[in-house]
């Protein structure tokens, strides 16, 4: 087995284990750094990050989507349906192709979000909901999770996992 190959099982299960943490009520163990005008400061850029993800959807156009992404290609999309795990820049632009040419436009709300950062590197929850925006305005939408991680390259911070599930009753 590679190092590449390593550093993506590490990091799956990283996000796995957060989000089982979050959803068995133990959050606590996961705190926002916020105690310090530094953390301040840097949790606004990660959420510009995140909030940026609704904008490029909005666009449809998939260079303006994949350009949130880290520029390597251990890029991981895992989305809520079985069978979309997407590791690769090329997998993961493949199913951005698919999602900008749905006939309506993905977004999520994204209030209720837990940040971490460590570095150039942050690890975000999201409790919020999947919106689908018709073209004649009607909108649904449905509770969805976010595990995400992002890295930071410039000024930007940029999605290196994205990770989404619909919260369901088993």
């Amino acid at each position: 087995m590679n190092t590449s190959s390593i550093h993506k099982i590490k990091l799956t299960f990283l996000c796995i284990f957060t989000f089982i943490l979050v959803q068995n009520g133990n959050s606590a163990t996961i705190p926002v750094q916020i105690n310090n005008k530094d953390s301040v400061d840097i949790n606004s850029e990660i959420r510009k990050g995140l909030d940026r993800l609704n904008e490029v959807l909005a666009t449809k156009d998939l260079k303006t989507v994949m350009s949130i992404y880290d520029d390597s290609n251990d890029i991981i999309v895992i989305g809520s349906d079985s069978g979309e795990v997407f590791i690769g820049k090329e997998r993961v632009q493949e199913f951005m192709k698919v999602i900008v040419s749905m006939p309506f436009i993905f977004s999520f709300d994204m209030d209720n979000v837990i940040i971490n950062h460590d570095n150039n590197n942050a690890w975000v929850f999201v409790d919020g909901k999947m919106v689908h925006t018709r073209s004649d305005w009607k909108v649904s939408k449905i509770p969805y999770r976010i595990m995400a991680v992002m890295v930071k390259q410039g000024d930007d911070w940029k999605w290196k996992v994205f990770s989404g599930s619909i919260p369901r009753g088993e």
